[in-house]
């Protein structure tokens, strides 16, 4: 390969990659965060676009510049247009489907979202929710994600509804990650390598390299750790449906 191919190649991949960038920022948010159908098909050509830039040479640079220019202002017409057009935002970038309502599937709306019982299931739990009998609505978005109401006597009961103070909270810094001692985390709380053995020495734990994970809160300055070897036993459950399946012995 001869050093021209290669600096154009090196040209081409940077305009591909500030480009996309670029354009990208302009286009908004929408392209890095939760993608609606719409949107992840703009990100896919985009991606496309760029990487055939990288590459080919049969065309000349401008032309894919060109192309992926005109694609980003398309992109961000069809965006004018869902804003200003509830008709068009109905037909580019769908609705909500009620897929649960009052504890019951419904079934119909279940068939034309093209949803199944498992996928449903599945974004449930994610929700804390193992109990469909619980479920008011369960309502599926637009870019995929299922929003949940819980009937209201099994909603979480807030501290604002009790009436209680609570204590200010702190993110966990951690301090052991993969068996490794973190240092400069340890020094950020004022702690010292030594006093994290002797914690670890108070759960029975020799070694640092035992420790999967170990992170510090400084405000209730505590030690949460999770070992490599968790020894659950037999109380770990298997979610899987050849496990569920079986019959009980």
């Amino acid at each position: 390969m001869s050093g021209a191919i290669i600096f154009e190649i090196i040209i081409q991949t940077f305009l591909a990659f500030f480009a996309i960038l670029f354009y990208t920022r302009i286009l908004g948010k929408q392209q890095i965060g939760e993608l609606s159908f719409h949107d992840y098909v703009n990100g896919i050509t985009f991606g496309s676009i760029a990487a055939t830039m990288t590459t080919d040479f049969n065309q000349r640079t401008w032309h894919y510049l060109l192309g992926l220019t005109l694609f980003a202002a398309l992109t961000f017409l069809m965006q004018l247009i869902v804003v200003r057009s509830r008709k068009a935002r109905k037909v580019i970038e769908g609705e909500p489907i009620v897929l649960i309502h009052n504890g019951k599937i419904l079934e119909k709306n279940m068939k034309t979202a093209r949803f199944n019982l498992q996928e449903l299931t599945s974004h449930l739990r994610q929700k804390d929710i193992f109990d469909l009998k619980q479920v008011e609505y369960a309502i599926l978005e637009p870019n995929g994600n299922i929003s949940v109401m819980p009937k209201p006597e099994h909603k979480s009961v807030t501290v604002k509804d009790m009436g209680l103070s609570v204590s200010p909270e702190a993110v966990p810094t951690a301090v052991i990650t993969d068996g490794k001692l973190l240092l400069p985390n340890l020094k950020q709380h004022g702690l010292s390598k030594t006093w994290i053995k002797e914690q670890l020495k108070a759960y029975g734990i020799e070694k640092i390299e035992e420790v999967f994970m170990a992170a510090y809160d400084p405000v209730k300055e505590e030690l949460y750790i999770d070992l490599y070897e968790d020894n659950l036993g037999k109380n770990t459950v298997d979610m899987s449906e050849e496990y569920n399946t079986k019959d009980p012995e």
